[in-house]
This record gives structure tokens, sequence and C-alpha cells, in this order.
């Protein structure tokens, strides 16, 4: 059963664009068209190659339709009916199965090439808002493979298959017109894959961001202008909100003096969070100097940071200030902070609360004018609870506290930073330009980046080094990625067998095939059993298996499955 708008027209057709899809090899791309103009129904065909029939006769003109008519679609038969009650409105779906769908229609976009946008729609209605009369409302303009979901008390998503950006504008444009005697401050956003995200939360992300700083009645598109942040000689690129709130919070805090805490996975860009804080105080004339804890042992640390008179220790033919004097009237980053030991850290409590150290080997207090930044990967709080931190600097280092994103909770920025990444990999080598496909940047999307900005800039510059190619494929990326629960072996490539795998127990040689055949087999199958067991009804077969209805259309196009076999 498939419900139809009650006014305006239906595209019926094999075509995935088509409002009602018949995925069978005797219905054309876009084989006829139904009207619905006040409870009236005509049909016509529009020169399709099987013409089409209502109740066994084939039409040339265009027909009235009656409820009962049999329709003959090329070879496919449907019944068309009426009621004189009003059908229900369009079901709402929960945000996550809206996440979902989108999630699914993504992969099917970047599999296909086919474009794909993302609606936000603003009510902007005070009080309790009648959700049955927006629906209503919104049912003319909604397809058959649209996706809808209640976002808020007065926001909508909707999930466009089949739309590229320009569609979107026209689609939103429509549906606010619809919206106008119910909510006249409607307004709406719109984002569309893949210039605006390439995974359902950045997608979403960017729609509810345009509608935002749309007006009244009016349709923004996502920003897909990234702003720069200049810090001392590098340009920092900027498109996630999220890094654009960091970036304003250290703007803020350079101001001040405070010791800052930062923290982030390995690879989020602690280093460049620090050397902002530098850059953008009054200290920036000042020297900045840098300390990685973890990469030396403790007595090395302690003389690096403290500095030792001469004759202190063994080897010690000279003496020597230490970083912290170093840094005098500038900033201190001391990286990895956790890895100090104890004897290290109260040391360093006591130059922070009386901004005075002693060297080793020395008796004499001197004065230091330093700011502290420190980073850490740890949960610090852990380890004070643990007794490996000291509470007293661990308190005193929290000042300020700055939070890092990884890398994979702020992925607009990730086709940004690859292909910055990736120009000026291609400027190193003094090589072409190369560029990367929709389906690369989706597989660069897809990927959970556990070394973060690091990994990627690594991933890209192996790539540039190695492509014969002009346009990076999805394959390309792939086979430089990391199992993900962050394994260091490299992923195995399709239809390659492990060489360290055991042989089975019973000596026979084991029969490899590649695991992409095995799945879409399997999927086949599945598809197959669903349509069998609901007699060719493909909305109750999708639902069996959990599949979007749209991408269960498109699967069976692909593997050629028609519902006249299911029946038999």
């Amino acid at each position: 059963m498939v419900p139809l708008r009650q006014d305006g027209d239906v595209v019926l057709g094999r075509d995935v664009t088509a409002d009602v899809v018949l995925p069978d090899a005797s219905v054309s791309r876009r084989h006829a068209c139904l009207t619905l103009i006040d409870g009236l129904a005509t049909i016509h065909d529009l020169q399709s190659q099987n013409g089409t029939r209502i109740n066994g006769e084939r039409i040339a003109t265009t027909r009235p339709l009656v409820s009962g008519d049999v329709l003959t679609i090329g070879s496919v038969v449907v019944s068309f009916q009426t009621s004189s009650r009003r059908p229900p409105p369009r079901e709402f779906l929960s945000l996550t199965v809206l996440q979902e769908h989108a999630s699914a229609e993504l992969e099917r976009a970047a599999r296909f090439q086919r474009p794909l946008a993302m609606i936000a729609i603003n009510l902007g209605l005070a009080g309790q808002v009648d959700r049955v009369a927006i629906a209503r409302a919104l049912e003319p303009r909604l397809r058959v493979l649209d996706s809808i979901a209640w976002a808020g008390s007065d926001q909508m998503l909707m999930v466009q298959p089949e739309t590229d950006a320009n569609g979107a504008r026209v689609a939103a444009d429509a549906l606010l017109s619809l919206l106008k005697p119910i909510a006249p401050a409607a307004c709406a956003g719109i984002a569309s894959w893949p210039d605006d995200g390439s995974d359902a939360d950045t997608l979403i992300g960017s729609a509810r961001s345009a509608a935002l700083v749309a007006d009244p009645g009016g349709v923004a598109d996502a920003d897909r202008s990234p702003s720069t942040r200049t810090i001392g000689e590098l340009v920092v690129v900027v498109a996630d909100p999220a890094m654009s709130r960091v970036y304003g919070l250290i703007e803020r805090l350079a101001k001040t003096d405070l010791t800052v805490l930062v923290y982030g996975e390995t690879g989020t860009g602690k280093e460049l969070a620090s050397t902002a804080l530098h850059r953008w105080s009054a200290r920036a004339e000042g020297p900045l100097v840098s300390l990685n804890c973890a990469a030396i042992t403790e007595s090395i640390v302690e003389r690096e940071l403290f500095g030792h008179e001469k004759g202190a220790f063994t080897g010690a033919l000279t003496t020597r200030p230490g970083l912290l004097e170093a840094a005098n009237q500038g900033t201190v980053f001391l990286d990895e902070i956790g890895e100090l030991s104890q004897s290290v850290q109260a040391k360093l409590l006591r130059v922070i609360e009386t901004r005075r150290l002693t060297r080793l080997g020395d008796v004499k207090e001197r004065d230091v004018d330093i700011r502290i930044v420190a980073a850490t990967n740890r949960d610090l709080e852990a380890a004070v609870e643990a007794g490996t931190f000291r509470r007293d600097l661990y308190f005193r280092l929290c000042g300020a506290t700055l939070w890092l994103p990884p890398l994979r909770d702020r992925r607009r920025e990730l086709p940004l930073l690859a292909q910055r990444f990736l120009l000026a990999a291609c400027t190193n080598l003094e090589r072409a330009p190369l560029s990367l496909s929709s389906a690369a940047l989706h597989a660069l999307s897809s990927y959970d980046w556990p070394g973060n900005v690091r990994e990627l800039k690594n991933v890209i510059d192996y790539i540039a080094a190695t492509m014969s190619e002009d346009v990076i494929q999805a394959e390309d990326v792939l086979a430089r990625l990391r199992p993900s629960k962050g394994s260091d072996r490299p992923v195995d490539k399709p239809g390659v067998a492990d060489a360290t795998a055991l042989p089975p127990a019973d000596g026979t040689e084991r029969k490899f095939r590649p695991l992409e055949e095995e799945i879409r087999d399997l999927e086949k199958r599945r598809i197959e059993e669903a349509l069998a067991a609901f007699g060719g009804n493909q909305t109750r077969a999708a639902e069996a298996i959990a599949m979007p209805l749209r991408t269960f259309v498109n699967k069976m196009r692909q593997y050629n499955l028609s519902t006249r076999l299911a029946r038999r």
C-alpha cells in the first residue's frame, strides 16, 4: 500500500527519482503520471515503451481514474483505491530513526554517486505546536522516499534523497509556503552531501545551523566558507562550530595570565592551542618554550625544567639555566604533564605558587615571570584519585580548562583539512595537484581517526607520495586506514588472506572469498527471502530486515530482483 498526496502529480517509474518506484525491467524510467486535484484523479502515459493500461485497455490520452481501477504499468499490476475517510498524515520518525535513515541514504549516495540533501525547518511558534496540522499541511510536498522527524518542540528535519542543493532550496520554499497559514515565521536551512557534510550528524548540524540564521519565511544555505585564524606564521582553517567555540575561548583566555590545562587525544592539536594562547597574549614578544614530559627520564626532566649549577651532578661541567628561566616573560608549554614524577610535581607546584625556582645544586631562589600551559591526554582526575598525580597541583593547573574535540566529532573540517594537506603534500613533492573523489571523502569521513589530525595528515602524505592516478578513490584511502579498534595492523585488502592465519585443524586447505562478495551474496539472499515471505510487498519486506525502503528498492535494482519472482 502506497499512500498518495491529496493534490499534485505523482510520477510512477523505474527511476529512483520517481515518486513511486517500480523496480521492474518492463517499466520505463518515468512511465506514467497520476494527477490528483480536489479528490479527482487522472493518469496519462509519459511516452513509455510498454505503455499504460486501465482495466486492460491501453491508454493514449489522459484518462480519469475511479476507485477499484486496475492499472498495468508495463507488466506491473497496480490497484487504485480511494477512501471517503481522510488518510492519516505522514508518520514522523524519531530523531534516532531519522539519523539511521540518513546514514543509510548517505551510504547509498556515496556508492552510486547520487545527490542527497537535508532540510531543517524552524516553525517559529510560541507555545504548543499542533503537530497533526503541521503534518497535514506538509503532506502534498512529501515524497514517498523522504524521511521526516521532529527534532525538538518546533523544529523538523527532513532527509531528501536524490535531491541536490538547488532542489532542496525549491523544496524548502514550497514547504514554507504550505506552512505559512499555520506558521508564518517558519524558516528553513538546507545542507547537501558531500559539500556540507559526509556523515549524518554533520549534515544535520549544518542544516540546523543554517536554519538558525535564516530570515522568517526564508531559506538559508549551510555556511561553506570556513574562517581562518593566524597563529604566528601558521594559518589555521576552522569550519566546525565546536572548533570556532574553542578558538573563541582561546582568544579570551589569551588576554589573561591564567594557567591553562589543555585536554585532548593524541593528534588533536594541543601544541597548536598552546601556541595560540602565547601568540595572542601580551607575552607574544617573549619566548615560548616547550617540553614533552613523557619523552625524557625523571632526572633529565628536572634538569631541563629547573636548570643546574656547575658540579650539581656528575657531568655538570657548567652552569645552565633551565627552561623555566629561559621562558621568563613568556610561556612554558608542558606536554603530557601527567607523566611527571611526584617529586618534580612538587617542585613545579612551588614555582606556580611563588613564581620562584631553585636550580639543582643551588640554594638561591630566582624570580621567574612565566605563564604555564599544560596538556595531557590522560584523565588527571582519575590519576589524582589513584594517588599518582598531586591534587594540589591539579587544582593549580585548572585555572582554566580547554577541551579539544577529536576529529571524529568535527567531521565538517575533515574534507577541508584533507584537501589542504593534499595540496601541501603535492606542492612539497613538486607534482601536479591530486583530487579526492566523493567516495574517497566518504571513506575519510566514515573513519574514527584515533590519531586525529596527525593521522589524517600522515595518510594524505602517503597517498600523495604513492598515487599514480590523478584522482584518489575510496580504495586508495581504505588501504591506509587502521582497524577501528586502534590496532596498528594495516587494514587487509579485500580478497587477501592473512598470511599469519593458522590453517584449519583438520589440515585441509581453507577456501577464501572476498569478504565484500560474501556480504553482497548474503544481502541479496536476505532481500529475496523477505520478498518471498511477504508476497513481493516491498514495504513490508524492507521493514522485516530493518532496511530503509529507499535503500531496499535501490538494492533490488542493483541485484536485478523482481517482485514477480517473489510471488512465485
